[in-house]
């Protein structure tokens, strides 16, 4: 596996100075003496320590609070329970540049990741290692480089865009890139990615970007531009690939971790820790934001015995109505987003009154306190149906959409749409909507879609039950966060998003 099996080559080690004077956390197995980046870079091994180590901030950005805030909360899917000022003003649309919403968090690792993954293209590039693991190797990067910006730009729409291997000084004055100017580097990359990276990897290098991953982020890129037909014949390329979906949802989020890396995944982040000997690896804590919460006299959790394992809850997030109405009875995906109670045991409260907390989709039952191994999906190939569906539905293709999307429902047993009834381009877009919301409830996707559809005012009025001040305050220039306000201060030509100044 990537995080185990694999010396990290932590890039700070090459005296690089950090971006924007911000900290950087590089995983470091192993850890190589500090070298000159000339004397560096002269063998394939030391090409692929460096690439690890452009690897090594994923597992960071997926487990920061700032991520989860900026990508759930402030959905119709979401309810914080109070337990942090930042979440709580994003979900209630009460924050400006000066806010402290989470976002810098985002903002500061992804660059660093940037600036390792630009230094590291750079100097494989120049290396007379063999061609083939040098193509290789740097396609990687491409897709990590691309992945990054994916996350930016969704994150905060037009930003700054560098490729080279730059001074800091250089790149503290870089102003904001249009967004079509960062989208058109990310196809470019993706598409020289996709043209060089293997289909798949020997079991010793699990985690390592594929093909089926380039070419799944290009189709979500074009997916996000409104290149419909773009979007639909790349997603097609790996629909004619090896991945399949699960028999089963569940099969996808066993909560004893029998589900990582299966034949549905296409790119996930890796974590691990040995259950055997209690060691911590790499872990996160996201399971602990939604596991029923702990009884005073310990051992339960919410009067249910979860067995020998010593788990903790720090629950923040409850479903909203919306979310809890979303499922036909039937729907299997059902009971593995919510609980009602756990071995056929019922739990005695509620993740607030009389709802039911997050699923087993959401739980790690290996974890040790805190520290979970459970895998975050990025891409899985149910994105890739659900963009086949969404496309070939704006593409006016509305049997095909139904086809792609009746796909994803027979794997939930969901009763299936009927081509009889008829359904228009604009009921099926809806649908579209809302089983998107079905199948990747907790994936880090709802914020986007709801923006970039241009539907997430109308999504939190919605929900005014649930969310009375988010529905107040909401406008359409939230589907973006402010440039967070320190870059603002440090980078004179970093003009900050109209709406925020």
């Amino acid at each position: 596996m990537l995080n185990s099996k694999f010396k990290f080559f932590s890039i700070s080690t090459l005296g690089l100075m950090l971006l924007f004077g911000s900290c950087e956390q590089t995983l470091t197995e192993e850890p190589q003496s500090i070298i000159s980046p000339d004397a560096f870079f002269k063998t394939t091994d030391q090409c692929r320590q460096a690439t690890n180590g452009v690897y090594s901030h994923l597992p960071g950005i997926f487990n920061q609070t700032g991520f989860w805030s900026v990508t759930m909360a402030g959905t119709d899917l979401f309810m914080n329970q109070g337990g942090s000022a930042a979440i709580e003003a994003i979900q209630d649309y009460n924050f400006s540049a000066a806010t402290e919403t989470n976002s810098h968090a985002v903002w500061r690792v992804c660059y660093a990741a940037i600036k390792d993954a630009n230094f590291v293209i750079n100097r494989i590039s120049a290396s007379e290692i063999d061609e083939e693991d040098k193509n290789s190797l740097i396609a990687e990067n491409k897709f990590l480089r691309a992945m990054y910006y994916y996350i930016l730009t969704n994150v905060f729409g037009d930003v700054p865009l560098w490729t080279d291997e730059l001074r800091m000084e250089e790149v503290a004055q870089l102003p904001r890139s249009p967004l079509a100017d960062v989208r058109a580097q990310m196809i470019l990359d993706l598409e020289q990615a996709a043209a060089s990276l293997p289909l798949n990897y020997d079991s010793n290098n699990v985690g390592r970007v594929t093909k089926g991953a380039a070419l799944t982020l290009l189709a979500k890129v074009y997916l996000y531009a409104k290149e419909w037909q773009k979007a639909y014949d790349t997603a097609h390329q790996v629909e004619d690939s090896e991945y399949i979906l699960l028999p089963r949802y569940a099969d996808l989020f066993d909560p004893y971790n029998k589900s990582k890396n299966n034949k549905e995944s296409i790119f996930e982040i890796q974590y691990m820790r040995s259950a055997e000997t209690n060691q911590n690896f790499v872990v996160n804590s996201y399971y602990t934001y939604f596991f029923p919460t702990g009884d005073a006299a310990g051992g339960t959790y919410a009067g249910v015995d979860f067995g020998t394992v010593i788990l903790q809850s720090y629950p923040q997030f409850y479903p909203t109505q919306y979310m809890m109405d979303l499922y036909a009875p039937e729907d299997e995906r059902r009971e593995v987003s919510l609980a009602w109670g756990f071995n056929g045991k019922p739990f005695n409260r509620g993740s607030k009154d009389d709802r039911p907390w997050f699923g087993p989709k959401f739980w790690d039952l290996t974890a040790n306190r805190t520290a979970s191994e459970k895998n975050f999906y990025f891409l899985r190939y149910a994105d890739v149906i659900m963009v086949l569906a969404e496309a070939a539905n704006e593409l006016g293709n509305v049997p095909d959409a139904i086809g792609y999307t009746n796909l994803i429902r027979a794997r939930a047993k969901a009763p299936l749409l009927d081509p009889a009834d008829h359904l228009t381009q604009a009921d099926l877009r809806a649908f579209i909507m809302e089983e998107r919301a079905r199948e990747f409830v907790g994936e880090f996707q709802r914020k986007w879609d709801l923006s970039r559809w241009g539907e997430l005012v109308d999504a939190i009025q919605s929900i005014r039950q649930d969310s009375e001040d988010g529905a107040k305050n909401v406008k359409p220039h939230h589907a973006l966060f402010p440039i967070p306000y320190e870059e603002i201060v440090k980078n004179r030509n970093l003009v900050q998003t109209p709406e925020y100044q």
